[in-house]
């Protein structure tokens, strides 16, 4: 692929996409549009220049609105797949292909920062809390929050349903490993009785 080709599908990538966005979509939601598609163009791993330009931007928007849950009808820039399909005349099956493509060669995974919202991303990223719990980031947030509103009597409380938390996950990992242990038990006791019966058949 030439510099010339690429840039000139890069182009006509950009002035496919641009109608859409503006059309259906919010400057944020642009904002991410934007990014994937020069994080795509600057990728060696795709070729941008094979196959139509229209299935390359439909699938762009396909892995944003995937990423920013647009496919949700709750979402207040409800997409559907024939939306983005009928827009840019490619099957919503081949817009879904080409995106699925995409995340691959980008290495795109859910809450991918820069292309989805701070809230989303949290959702998506764990964090230790120093009492040693794995919450998620939005619900540790969240959280903290509530405990800044708290009164000293409302924050003791919450300190004790996490530590009343931790202390059942403690109770129900011994059991795990004592229901373990007593498989080991019995799976020897079997063994050994096994052998011996085996011993005396030999000997009967």
């Amino acid at each position: 692929m030439s510099k010339d080709d690429k840039t000139q599908r890069l182009n006509e990538i950009r002035n496919l996409l641009i109608p859409f966005c503006t059309e259906h979509l919010n400057e944020e939601l642009t904002g991410y549009i934007m990014n994937l598609f020069e994080k795509l163009g600057r990728k060696r791993v795709i070729s941008i220049t094979r196959g139509r330009a229209e299935i390359w931007a439909a699938a762009i928007v396909y892995v944003i609105a995937r990423l920013n849950f647009l496919f949700d009808r709750e979402n207040p820039f409800y997409l559907t797949a024939d939306t983005i399909g009928d827009f840019f005349e490619v099957s919503k099956s081949t817009a879904s292909q080409k995106a699925t493509l995409i995340e691959s060669a980008c290495n795109i995974s859910m809450g991918e920062k820069g292309l989805c919202s701070e809230e989303i991303s949290d959702m998506f990223e764990f964090v230790e809390t120093p009492e040693g719990f794995i919450l998620p980031k939005k619900w540790l947030k969240d959280k903290i929050t509530e405990v800044t509103l708290m009164d000293e009597e409302e924050s003791k409380e919450f300190e004790a349903q996490l530590a009343e938390q931790k202390r059942q996950e403690e109770l129900e990992e011994r059991k795990r490993r004592e229901q373990l242990e007593e498989m080991r038990r019995q799976k020897k006791a079997e063994e050994r009785k096994e052998k011996f019966k085996d011993q005396g058949d030999l000997f009967g």
